[in-house]
């Protein structure tokens, strides 16, 4: 008696589930012995790595950053994305400084650069939350953030709360890209008058010469920061698109 209702009961509740929610089943079994595997043992060399046999300005990243302290992934793979948050946990914030021990000076901050492209879309309280993030995560005594835009915002209400609570830390600035392109490959070219209705395209270039011009690290205006990012200043990479896609180059 109770099957001839259980039956009905249980394939409404599981077309019902199916129907407001979208399954994710994954199922991965590990051999519990993996992580032995995946060290990889290597073979003491001839000694040419041997610090006293390198010149100290073969490093240049070493030379001009000074000695590098955190490492940006992992020595081993790991998985299901473990990079991305739990060995990213490991690495902590040290007080910020320059190469000789001193404070960081307002000149020397890092900048950072994002972009807002006023004609698609009004700077709004959704546009907010990256700079609440980022006022909320990174160290406003060594980090100035420019919001660059291709119109004037600085009538913007939300966008001057922020000049005024953090004078020394965010700024505006309107866009040049003839200016910014001289003396590159660009100077001249048609590409620099290229839009999209997404600025997909003339985000990019933006990017690639803001970078060039005055060194920094790019965050997009749909990013949320969650960690301070001091700890991968010390590298100049670019890396794959996806949880780790940005483009650092710091000056």
């Amino acid at each position: 008696m109770i099957l001839k209702y259980a039956i009905p009961t249980t394939f409404i509740l599981l077309f019902l589930g199916l129907y407001f929610y979208e399954p994710h089943v994954q199922i991965i079994f590990y051999d519990r012995s993996w992580v032995h595997k995946e060290i990889e043992p290597i073979t003491p060399l001839a000694g040419c790595f041997d610090k006293t046999h390198v010149s100290p300005r073969y490093n240049v990243s070493e030379f001009v950053y000074g000695t590098k302290k955190n490492e940006v992934q992992a020595g081993m793979p790991l998985r299901m994305g473990l990079d991305c948050y739990d060995f990213a946990g490991t690495i902590k914030q040290e007080p910020r400084t320059d190469r000789k021990g001193q404070s960081i000076s307002a000149e020397d901050r890092t900048q950072f650069h994002t972009y807002w492209r006023v004609d698609l879309a009004p700077f709004g309280p959704r546009q907010e939350w990256m700079l609440k993030s980022f006022f909320a995560t990174q160290d406003v005594s060594s980090s100035r953030l420019t919001l660059w835009s291709n119109g004037d915002l600085s009538s913007n209400s939300i966008l001057q709360t922020y000049l005024n609570q953090y004078p020394d830390s965010f700024a505006l600035n309107v866009v040049n890209i003839p200016f910014l392109a001289k003396g590159t490959e660009l100077e001249g070219s048609d590409l620099l008058t290229r839009k999209d209705a997404k600025a997909w395209v003339d985000g990019d270039l933006i990017r690639l010469l803001l970078l060039w011009n005055y060194g920094g690290v790019w965050v997009d205006m749909d990013s949320l920061l969650t960690r301070d990012l001091e700890p991968l200043l010390e590298h100049e990479f670019v890396t794959q698109w996806d949880c780790y896609g940005m483009i650092f180059a710091p000056g």
